[in-house]
């Protein structure tokens, strides 16, 4: 594997962007056409020599798999898999890690591709519920998940207008892998293809019925390569948060896949931050200082911004969900 810290170090972060987009809809659907290609914004600095991310401790999570939403509600984490319609309450300050489930169906067991709903995005609302969504990618991908964190009782709702507006407004693959509440909506993260067209898309909706959207933004990013065996490989997001400072906190995979949607082999994983118009990323690291190749999806940052958990999905159903600590330092962009 030709991956290396100084390499990735090295790499200069190459955003590109497009200008905002005024998507008015009154029955759930985008009505202007999609915005220009992405077009160079700025480079970004690169991650100073102390910046960095390091694994500090690696937890298997029983009887789970495919590992992708994460969130915070008090001392426990939520954890939504994208093969099955159960959500796991986990806590991290056990170990085993000890885990209560939450049944979405009447068969909540692990589903085939075709089939399941691929929760990939998951955050805290203003109101104290739990978001949960799907990635969009497929019309049985098209979920809101509402749950009350208290009692456990939910809400799976379709939100069928919602991935249509966006799909429309990206003129492209739909992926949703992350997303962040604002006011009046919600922020979403919709991970690239191999030509590593990013986007962040800011949407106004209400989330207890999102049948009428606007898309109020977008904005396209290039997040680097990778090198992998024999070629680079763009980097794409698999998460998002928002950090105590206010910025966007991103997770990035260099996935060797020939699309947005298909498992390949991931030859690199970053953490970063994105400003207006500039980030900075640095490697994430295993315990021993090299470079990690797993497949990150869940991303939750502490309020001091020095450490956080990461889980992940290692696209096999034998192999269970790694809950991971991260010790965090020197990343910032410019807001």
């Amino acid at each position: 594997m030709n991956i290396t810290h100084r390499s990735m170090l090295g790499a200069w972060l190459v955003l590109a962007g497009a200008g905002l987009l005024g998507f008015a809809s009154t029955d759930g659907r985008a009505t202007t056409p999609p915005g220009p290609e992405p077009r160079p914004l700025k480079l970004a600095s690169i991650p100073s020599p102390s910046a960095f991310a390091q694994i500090t401790s690696t937890r298997p999570v029983s009887r789970t798999r495919a590992g992708s939403g994460l969130v915070r509600y008090g001392e426990r984490l939520l954890l939504a898999q994208d093969d099955a319609y159960m959500l796991v309450w986990m806590d991290p300050r056990t170990t085993p890690v000890r885990t209560q489930f939450v049944a979405l169906a009447r068969d909540p067991g692990p589903l085939p591709k075709a089939k399941k709903p691929d929760f990939e995005a998951a955050t805290l609302l203003p109101d104290g519920r739990l978001l949960v969504m799907g990635s969009g990618s497929a019309r049985t991908r098209r979920s809101f998940v509402l749950l009350d964190p208290q009692t456990d009782e939910f809400v799976l709702a379709d939100a069928g207008p919602l991935y249509d507006a966006v799909a429309t407004a990206l003129g492209g693959e739909l992926n949703i892998e992350g997303v962040i509440p604002e006011a009046d909506g919600l922020i979403l993260f919709n991970r690239g293809s191999s030509a590593g067209d990013n986007a962040v898309i800011g949407v106004a909706l209400r989330v207890d019925a999102p049948t009428t959207v606007e898309v109020k933004d977008l904005t396209r990013w290039h997040l680097d390569e990778v090198q992998g065996f024999s070629h680079p490989v763009a980097l794409a997001f698999t998460d998002a948060t928002r950090g105590p400072d206010g910025q966007l906190w991103y997770l990035a995979a260099a996935e060797d896949t020939a699309d947005a949607i298909s498992d390949g082999q991931v030859v690199g994983a970053v953490i970063g931050v994105l400003g207006a118009e500039s980030g900075s990323w640095t490697p994430i690291l295993e315990s021993d200082g090299t470079p990690s190749v797993r497949k990150f999806e869940g991303l939750v940052i502490d309020a001091d911004g020095a450490g956080g958990w990461l889980v992940t999905d290692a696209d096999s159903p034998e192999r269970p969900t790694e809950l991971c600590r991260i010790a965090l330092r020197g990343l910032a962009a410019a807001k």
